[in-house]
């Protein structure tokens, strides 16, 4: 997902009011910040689990791989027994959704009864997901931003000078949440300190952060479709051209891929952003001969016509729509895709199967990597000006929708209303036509929750989920910054969107494979080669290096 922002166009995205022309831009042009974890303990809230009497998974969790939960907890306890909403005041709030989008306020009973149960209403402004980045700018831009807002880890990197913007537009939390005082706001005590600080921008702690799953991605198959093929998983990337050709069927209107190129970079080897060398430097992912064996193999695969059309016309395509009919076999997404693809596509197709794939290796017999996320995927921002009442109604509307499984508030904002959008059979949870239609991921946006892996509608992706995570927790490779927590500086964020914009035309066959070590020269030209010994310094101030 990628935003259309350049460095010439930020200049307007974020406003006079940011950055001011001429000498002032170069005097605030972000040279990027670093704290280590341990500075960070003034800013941030003082842990406290919160804690559900009687609740316990039947699949323990570690570390790296969320408890899982096979049946649905027989009561669900109330976490929160104040409504947050008190002034009478509508609360605007601006949310990302990949999916069809529900009725508005007026229309929708899920609203209707989420609102009642807070005490007030929330009007949203939902979306599209794929090109969630582009509103972003815009909103940015005019300065006009709603009383709460989502922004994604993905798509907040690519934006320079997002630090200066979020400073000037959004609240600092601390003196609500930092140490005991998140105590009054339990639900969000109940985070990792670990996300917390990767909610700290520019030294001010702003985001309310989604707690984030350790693995960024996986490839999934339409396993239903393989099946019938007769076709297995990819065991390496060298599989993947075989695999093509065999699933490829045009007059079928059956194509192998959709967007893969950060699980074959992952399969290559690549690091997920820096590596340290071993004469004690850094190198880019761009910098690495993996980078490059991917560019040459994806070009392949889009060369070979494996690709389906709509993805080779649009990077931004609704990979997860044209999966979900068959078209496309294979792609890569984010976990909690699996649980929305059969939220979204069962109903119409019993047959629909998803699976998940192993971490793969670049040849048959290599060692596999799993990229490490960052502690933080989301962040929900409030609005900077409200006065401390409102900030603080609006953080308690956070905490009410921040409660993690196993409490009645999450069930509502998760499922809605038992009887009305969903019923409970042998104790799973089973969709009706009217939760299908009404309820989608909206209020979750607002927060976070420490993760679960509780879809116990689908008990088989409850075990597959985990057993994928226990093997991927195995093979998870080391990052050099893990609990440093690093913006990055403006040049280099500026550089992503139109480096891998190329590197997107040298797939589509735009630009010659030939062409990448000069795309990568001029990206280290431009700013990557000071983002290095911006990094570098980090490394060796914290031992890293």
């Amino acid at each position: 997902m990628a935003t259309n922002t350049t460095r010439r166009g930020f200049l307007g995205l974020v406003g006079a009011s940011v950055l001011v022309a001429g000498c002032a831009e170069k005097k605030q042009l972000s040279k990027g910040t670093a704290v280590a974890a341990d500075k960070l303990k003034s800013l941030v809230p003082t842990r406290i689990p919160f804690e559900i009497p009687g609740l316990k998974p039947e699949l323990a969790g570690s570390e790296f791989v969320a408890p899982g939960f096979l049946t649905r907890p027989a009561e669900m306890v109330q976490a929160v027994t104040t409504k947050p909403l008190t002034s009478g005041k509508e609360v605007t709030a601006m949310t990302p959704l990949w999916g069809t989008v529900p009725p508005g306020l007026g229309s929708n009973s899920y609203y209707d009864t989420v609102n009642e149960r807070l005490g007030g209403v929330v009007r949203f402004n939902i979306s599209d997901g794929n090109t969630y980045g582009q509103k972003l700018s815009t909103l940015l831009a005019s300065g006009d931003v709603p009383e709460m807002i989502c922004v994604p880890q993905w798509e907040l990197i690519k934006i320079a000078h997002f630090t200066e913007a979020a400073n000037k537009l959004f609240a600092d939390l601390a003196p609500f949440l930092a140490g005991d005082k998140a105590k009054e706001f339990p639900m969000l005590a109940n985070y990792d300190t670990a996300a917390w600080q990767y909610s700290v921008f520019g030294g001010v702690l702003q985001g309310i952060p989604w707690q984030n799953d350790p693995f960024p991605f996986a490839t999934f198959v339409r396993q239903d479709i393989l099946e019938e093929l007769g076709l297995e998983h990819p065991k390496s990337a060298d599989d993947l051209m075989e695999l093509g050709k065999a699933i490829t069927d045009p007059k079928k209107k059956r194509w192998a891929y959709g967007g893969m190129d950060q699980e074959v970079q992952r399969a290559m080897g690549a690091p997920r952003e820096w590596r340290k060398k071993s004469d004690g430097t850094l190198e880019y992912k761009y910098e690495t001969p993996e980078w490059a064996a991917h560019i040459e193999l994806l070009t392949k695969i889009f060369e070979a016509g494996y690709v389906h059309p709509d993805v080779v016309a649009n990077k931004d395509a609704d990979n997860k729509a044209i999966f979900g009919s068959g078209q496309m076999i294979i792609y890569k997404d984010g976990l909690g895709a699996w649980h929305e693809n059969l939220d979204r596509f069962l109903p119409d197709n019993p047959k629909f199967e998803q699976g998940i794939v192993a971490p793969y290796p670049a040849h048959a017999g290599g060692a596999p990597i799993v990229w490490r996320n960052e502690p933080a995927s989301m962040f929900a921002f409030i609005k900077k000006g409200l006065g401390d009442a409102r900030t603080r109604e609006l953080i308690a509307l956070a905490n009410w929708t921040s409660a993690p499984f196993g409490t009645q508030e999450y069930e509502l904002v998760f499922n809605g209303v038992e009887g009305k959008h969903y019923t409970v059979e042998n104790g799973t949870i089973k969709q009706t036509a009217l939760g299908r239609k009404e309820v989608a991921p909206t209020y979750m946006f607002l927060s976070g929750r420490p993760n679960a892996n509780a879809t116990s509608q689908y008990p088989e992706l409850v075990q597959s989920l985990y057993d994928w995570e226990v093997g991927a927790a195995k093979v998870l490779d080391n990052d050099p910054f893990v609990g440093i927590r690093v913006e990055t500086p403006s040049k280099m964020a500026g550089l992503v969107t139109p480096t891998e914009d190329k590197m997107q035309e040298i797939f589509r066959g735009k630009r010659p494979v030939s062409e990448w070590p000069k795309i990568v020269k001029e990206w280290q030209e431009q700013g990557g080669n000071e983002a290095r010994e911006f990094y570098m310094k980090v490394a060796r101030e914290n031992g890293r290096l």
